[in-house]
């Protein structure tokens, strides 16, 4: 991570940190009285919890105050409309207001709620990892529709792993896959090895510190990657939850493509000849990153997400080397591709 973005996170973590103590009309030390020392039902306290981030402008405030209300009951969100004149014990109703007054400062609800579904997978995550998104989710999809359902053992590198959802979901329906997962960070391999055991797959993925692919000298049928590919000067003005999230996960550089240039140098090293590559990209680099794979890629495809965005690009290497014609005939569009 480059000073420019070090400042831009430190500052604006800051300004969080800030804001907890100067929440109108209450404090770090005294948290909003939701219920003014009266239990309320349930229902009750679900809607001075909207409204309280309301007041704080947080985002899809229904959804946070839901979550972490269902999170502190340890009960489904959709089980909250029943039975809701059931009140709270004053633990739960502590508890809750304490991730009210830390939401209310743009700390992501998915830290939370230290937890979440990816796929078919429940994963633990905490700040040393990147919180995984559905985007993600369909670069998953899509890796695996075009691998195919047989039963053929591929190796495949998951390159970047964070919280390791790629790997882990993959592995709980292919297993007869193996992987490898690599990231920079040790403590997100911590948290992806955890995850591994969580959900029971750890005897299908081998985990490895690495920068890239450094010190990688398997051959892979595959990778896939998540790279960081936002530009330093978008994370610096970026909303404020992304600011609690580890920065070297995030930042691409200068132009977002640092990791892409990386990675597409040296997959020729690990990847099988004919063995596919898929990346998440930017919804603005589809050209720039189809250009760096022309000459050892072919086949080059573009699946847009569910927001009609440019978001997953794969390619199949090549034998011969010879380049792929950008914008032509080689280079296709698709919409969303499921794991059928």
């Amino acid at each position: 991570m480059n000073t420019t973005s070090l400042r831009g996170s430190i500052q604006s973590k800051a300004e969080a940190i800030s804001e907890i103590a100067s929440l109108p009309p209450h404090s770090a030390s005294d948290p909003p009285r939701i219920l003014a020392g009266t239990s309320f039902a349930r229902n009750d306290i679900l809607k001075e919890g909207v409204s309280f981030l309301r007041r704080h402008n947080v985002p899809d405030a229904d959804l946070s105050a839901s979550s972490l209300l269902s999170y502190v009951l340890k009960q489904p969100r959709l089980s909250l409309q029943l039975n809701s004149a059931i009140q709270l014990t004053k633990v739960e109703e502590k508890e809750f207001e304490s991730l009210l007054v830390k939401r209310a400062t743009r700390y992501p609800l998915q830290y939370l709620m230290k937890s979440l579904p990816f796929r078919n997978a429940v994963l633990e995550i905490g700040e040393t990892c990147l919180i995984p998104r559905p985007e993600t989710e369909l670069l998953v999809d899509v890796a695996m529709s075009r691998l195919g359902h047989d039963l053929e053992p591929l190796h495949i590198l998951d390159l970047g792993t964070g919280s390791g959802n790629i790997a882990i979901s993959m592995a709980l329906e292919r297993p007869q896959w193996s992987f490898v997962a690599s990231d920079f960070s040790q403590e997100a391999l911590w948290c992806a090895q955890r995850n591994s055991v969580l959900n029971q797959v750890e005897d299908q993925i081998h985990f490895v510190c690495a920068d890239l692919l450094n010190g990688i000298h398997n051959r892979f049928d595959a990778i896939v990657s998540n790279p960081p590919y936002l530009k330093t000067q978008d994370l610096i003005t970026a909303q404020r939850e992304l600011s609690f999230e580890p920065a070297m996960a995030l930042d691409g550089g200068e132009d977002g493509l640092n990791f892409y240039r990386r990675i597409i140098e040296q997959a020729k090293q690990v990847l099988k000849v004919g063995g596919f590559i898929f990346f998440e990209i930017g919804h603005d680099q589809t050209s720039a990153i189809t250009q760096l794979m022309s000459h050892e890629f072919e086949s080059i495809e573009i699946i847009r997400d569910y927001a009609g965005c440019d978001r997953i690009l794969l390619g199949r290497r090549v034998s011969h080397g010879s380049p792929t014609t950008v914008g032509g005939g080689h280079v296709n569009s698709s919409k969303v591709v499921g794991d059928g």
